[in-house]
């Protein structure tokens, strides 16, 4: 874990030795801002999740917010989690794009038979996605990882798979 954290904290430094000049770069975007909207399943239980970047740069600062529904069955908690990130841009082609995004955030957690838990700690988000065209969106898979550093009554860990779609304004 701790290997992880060192390596996330590197590659965030790392953003301005990265950069392409700007004359050979090729962004198709109608602003500097972003807005994602993720949608997917974990056991029957729906996750919802959306965040906004506010540049198109490398390195864009963002937040996001996230909602797991519970799902009594499959034992499944109910997860509601917000905070901050900054997007790094691994890949940003002409048709695809591809992104890691490190930050902090402040989950609830609800487990049956518990009393909720609200608890602090690093987030990190890394996805794909594939430009379209003409409509100046882009369309992919992200997973959403939360961590739980200082409550020990629930999980310490959490991760969310979804679809996303991402459109800038």
């Amino acid at each position: 874990m701790k290997k992880f954290i060192v390596c996330a904290c590197l590659l965030a430094s790392s953003v301005s030795f990265a950069q392409r000049p700007a004359a050979t770069r090729y962004v198709a975007s109608y602003g500097n801002k972003a807005a994602s909207i993720s949608l997917g399943m974990t056991s029957s239980a729906l996750n919802i999740g959306g965040r906004m970047e506010f540049s198109n740069e490398q390195g864009a600062f963002g937040g996001y917010v996230f909602l797991q529904t519970e799902k009594k069955d499959a034992a499944v908690p109910q997860v509601l989690t917000f905070g901050g990130h900054s997007l790094i841009k691994l890949v940003d082609a002409s048709n695809v794009n591809a992104y890691i995004a490190p930050g902090i955030g402040i989950s609830m957690i609800k487990m049956e038979g518990q009393d909720d838990v609200t608890a602090v700690g690093p987030s990190f988000r890394y996805g794909a996605q594939m430009k379209l065209g003409n409509v100046g969106g882009a369309i992919g898979i992200e997973r959403l990882e939360v961590w739980n550093w200082f409550d020990s009554k629930s999980a310490a860990s959490a991760a969310f798979t979804s679809a996303v779609y991402t459109f800038n304004f």
